[in-house]
């Protein structure tokens, strides 16, 4: 696997689940632009505080996630020909909303803006 930062816009609204062990999780697919026609398709999984963050947007919105990928590869049913893709384990998310929320949130002098939003 790779670590990675992944820019894009959420295709569909994600959806806030429950596993077996209590904890919460949302799945998600990002369109990434990558200066060609189409756009790579990203699917993605979060866990924990991360995934209420991102369940909480929608269609549309843009998103950026840093966490570990991982190429794959399936068979497409209706044609039979072998697909690729990447996969995401999200270990940390930035939004817009992130963002309006931060600035609008006063800030001490001591305080780098965003220290704790992405852990690098």
């Amino acid at each position: 696997m790779m670590d990675a930062l992944i820019n894009g816009k959420l295709i569909k609204a994600p959806e806030l689940k429950t596993g077996q062990s209590g904890k919460h999780y949302t799945q998600f697919l990002l369109s990434v632009s990558i200066g060609e026609e189409q756009p790579v398709v990203v699917s993605g999984i979060a866990f924990s505080d991360v995934a209420e963050r991102i369940a909480k947007l929608g269609k549309g919105d843009s998103l950026a996630v840093i966490g570990s990928l991982k190429p794959t590869t399936w068979q497409d049913k209706a044609t039979d020909e072998t697909k690729h893709g990447l996969n995401i384990t999200v270990a940390s998310c930035l939004s817009v909303y992130d963002i309006k929320k931060r600035r609008a949130a006063p800030e001490s002098h001591n305080e780098r803006p965003f220290n704790d939003s992405l852990n690098f």
